[in-house]
């Protein structure tokens, strides 16, 4: 093997990415494919190989600079990736088949095990709620966790026995360039910090729209109690993605007139109700997917998923593969997002563009953020978890995700939804980082374009010019040279 099968490796990687990516479009449109991921990768069969592993591995002996180093090095994890992928791609499909034709009777209700999430968020009979619960309790404990645990085994086999580490935490770590350690203690006084705030916005909420004490609520109940509802008809009126097309035009992203950023907000019933932007083309073919629902979940829904999109479209296309299709960790696409996500949280916004009333204005943000807070103690139990979970080896064992998510919460959290919570890569701390990151950056931007940044074309360009240099730094290293201030967790104050 020689300098033109490495280039071979990453056109390669790039391919199959880029047909999973067209695939993965039409089966969130209700169109599957009868190609598998498994056909993919064998029609693309150089990253996967094992002899391929042991070449890339000495190219990083052999690599004459940094710079070399990196591009190989990400190579390596995109190939180790793909092989984890084809170990228990037929597990996965197993998994999307069950969830795709699973059925959950509520009542006279047959609700798609692919709905009960927008299901339970939309259900405001607690009784319906409960029901549910133990529906998919039994369907996570018959269907999917076998599965799931099957998939979990085979993964931690792969990364160990395969590829040489001690366990799947190291694997990440290694992949992402980061110390897990080094992130528990600060987000452990996060939860301590935060502790009276959450309490103090959360109690009086759960009182308010459901109607019964927090203490030994089910997170059934949690997902109807973040669904915010009060304010739809602002959002109504205006239609979620005339607005979302106008929230962007301020910043000089007309998606009107870009045939490389394609919007479906369709609504019909063979679509996935979740929101997702997929990269097929980076840049250049950029699909944002959303089965409409109505008010301000969909504006909240679209926000995201475009600022996903923002990204991905302004990358500079002569960057190579490693830094476009790559990356060590997706914490900087999730800053993106999460910079116009937080405009639902943000009064000058929704008073300006969204053209709420202060009061109401004034309402929705301070919900927003309660709303915020929770979302980030939920990903915090999560990553806890799922590090101890990893490092302790015992994959049936669901304690260490009921005891890290109740105490950062105070939702029970049944131990049969483990694994189906359970994200690949420890997605929670990607989150968690991105969270940081959009509020230093949003700071940033406030700084140099005012309260009103989202509707200046040049706080625009500013954000374009980052998102052209792709995926090569982390956000942390990104923002701190920038903006010269380090990410931090948002603060949000008592009520």
């Amino acid at each position: 093997m020689n300098r033109s099968t490495l280039e071979q490796v990453v056109e390669q990687i790039d391919s199959i990415h880029r047909e999973l990516g067209r695939m993965a479009v039409a089966q969130r449109l209700g169109r599957p494919s009868a190609l598998k991921s498994s056909d993919v990768l064998e029609s693309h069969p150089l990253p996967v190989a094992d002899d391929t592993l042991g070449f890339l591995c000495g190219r990083l002996e052999t690599a004459a600079d940094p710079e070399e180093m990196e591009r190989i090095e990400r190579t390596l994890f995109g190939c180790m990736d793909l092989v984890v992928e084809k170990e228990t791609c037929q597990l996965a499909d197993m998994v999307n088949f069950y969830s795709e034709g699973g059925r959950m009777h509520v009542g006279q209700e047959k609700v798609p095990m692919l709905d009960a999430v927008s299901w339970l968020q939309n259900q405001s009979d607690f009784d319906k709620r409960e029901k549910m619960k133990s529906e998919c309790t039994i369907f996570f404990k018959a269907i999917t966790n076998p599965i799931l645990t099957g998939i979990t085994e085979l993964t931690t086999r792969t990364v160990t026995e395969k590829f040489g580490y001690d366990n799947y935490v190291d694997y990440c770590q290694a992949k992402k360039k980061v110390s897990f350690d080094e992130y528990v203690p600060v987000y452990e006084k996060y939860l301590e910090d935060t502790e009276t705030s959450y309490r103090g916005r959360i109690s009086p909420w759960v009182n308010e729209k459901i109607g019964r004490k927090f203490e030994n609520l089910s997170r059934y109940h949690a997902l109807y109690l973040v669904r915010i509802r009060r304010f739809d008809e602002f959002f109504r009126s205006q239609g979620p993605e005339d607005l979302v097309r106008e929230a962007f035009r301020g910043l000089g992203f007309d998606l009107s007139a870009r045939s490389d950023v394609v919007l479906d907000t369709s609504d019909y019933p063979a679509k996935n109700p979740d929101g997702i932007c997929i990269g097929v083309e980076i840049p250049g073919e950029v699909h944002v997917l959303m089965k409409s629902q109505g008010g301000l979940i969909d504006v909240e829904t679209l926000l995201h998923e475009t600022g996903h999109a923002f990204f991905l479209s302004h990358f500079d296309p002569l960057l190579p593969m490693e830094y476009r299709r790559l990356y060590r960790s997706p914490a900087l696409d999730e800053t993106f997002a999460f910079l116009f996500t937080d405009l639902i949280g943000n009064r000058h916004w929704l008073t300006r563009v969204a053209r709420m009333p202060e009061k109401e204005a004034d309402s929705l943000a301070d919900l927003y953020w309660t709303k915020q807070l929770c979302m980030i103690r939920r990903h915090i139990g999560k990553f806890l978890a799922e590090k101890e979970f990893f490092e302790n080896g015992d994959i049936k064992d669901s304690s260490l995700y009921c005891k890290h998510l109740e105490q950062a919460t105070g939702f029970i959290y049944e131990p049969e939804g483990y694994l189906v919570d359970l994200a690949p890569d420890f997605y929670a701390l990607e989150y968690l980082r991105a969270w940081a990151a959009a509020h230093a950056m949003k700071k940033c931007l406030q700084d140099r374009f005012g309260q009103e940044w989202f509707i200046t074309s040049e706080a625009g360009e500013f954000l374009k010019s980052i998102a052209a240099c792709g995926r090569v730094d982390p956000p942390e290293k990104l923002l701190t040279s920038i903006c010269e201030q380090p990410p931090r967790l948002p603060e949000i104050p008592d009520p």
